[in-house]
């Protein structure tokens, strides 16, 4: 091998080496850093792949572009045996569908994050199946343990992604008047959306007579402190509606780092979920 050619490897080595450093480092850098030198959010936060959108099967595609963003859903309801059945009318079943759209769409709003503006908008494009598995938002009779209250659920449980395939929203209710739907859609977005519950799950098993447990629950999952999550936020449930800002850096942070966000350790952080960075300098 001659002395130029060489000489011309190196130099393209040495370049890849470089390439491959700032890459890195512009992966790692602190977004907060890259927002107070008047960087967008898109350039703080796209994550180390660049994507964020959902694809394929998802019912849910993030877009961040500058300062704006935008959650694109297009919920599939299925409704079970409820109008077969007699137990909701279709004018029932309409309106349980515009309240869940109401409450997705209450995300909506203008945030000061991390002392910047960002503009947050839902669209949302519903539709309806007499089919189960092609279904992403399910409303059913209540659970077994005979509480109203919903859940979602994913392919990967709690190793939530922003473009998991298929996040499931079940909404479980006496059919069709004891429970607004409106704040019930609302924080099952929010999981949807990478957050978990606020609220500790020693409450819950409280609530349906299982007190002997509730110290399991709140080994499970404690209580958020108030500092985090206030006691009307919209992840504490129970027809809470109030979203803050630091909820609103929760979801950024989590698609960056493809994790589920949490506001106090849990046992998900053994399952790869964390506490959100959101909450540190």
């Amino acid at each position: 091998m001659n002395k130029a050619l060489k000489r011309t490897l190196s130099i393209l080595l040495a370049a890849l080496i470089t390439l491959g450093v700032s890459i890195a480092a512009s992966a790692a850098a602190d977004p907060r850093a890259i927002l107070a030198s008047g960087g967008s959010f898109e350039a703080a936060f796209k994550n180390y792949s660049g994507e964020w959108a959902g694809g394929g099967m998802s019912p849910i595609k993030m877009r961040l572009q500058g300062d704006t963003l935008t959650f694109d859903y297009s919920p599939v309801f299925y409704f079970a045996n409820a109008f077969a059945q007699g137990l909701l009318t279709e004018a029932e079943i309409a309106g349980i569908m515009d309240q869940c759209v109401a409450g997705f769409k209450r995300w909506e709003g203008v945030y000061q994050v991390y002392g910047r503006e960002l503009t947050l908008t839902v669209d949302v494009h519903p539709g309806r199946t007499n089919n189960s598995l092609s279904a992403s938002v399910k409303v059913l009779p209540k659970t077994i343990l005979g509480f109203s209250g919903g859940d979602v659920m994913t392919l990967s449980g709690i190793m939530w992604k922003p473009y998991n395939p298929l996040p499931k929203m079940y909404l479980h209710t006496d059919y069709p008047k004891d429970i607004d739907f409106e704040t019930l859609a609302m924080h099952e977005f929010g999981h949807v959306l990478g957050l978990f519950d606020a609220y500790g799950y020693g409450k819950i098993l409280t609530a349906v007579g299982m007190d002997s447990l509730s110290w399991l629950g709140d080994w499970l999952l404690p209580e958020a402190p108030l500092e985090r999550a206030s006691s009307d936020a919209v992840m504490r449930g129970g027809g809470r509606d109030y979203i803050s800002p630091t909820d609103i850096a929760m979801i950024l942070w989590g698609c960056r780092n493809s994790r589920l966000q949490l506001y106090t350790e849990s046992i998900a952080t053994w399952l790869g979920a964390e506490i959100s960075q959101a909450f540190f300098d």
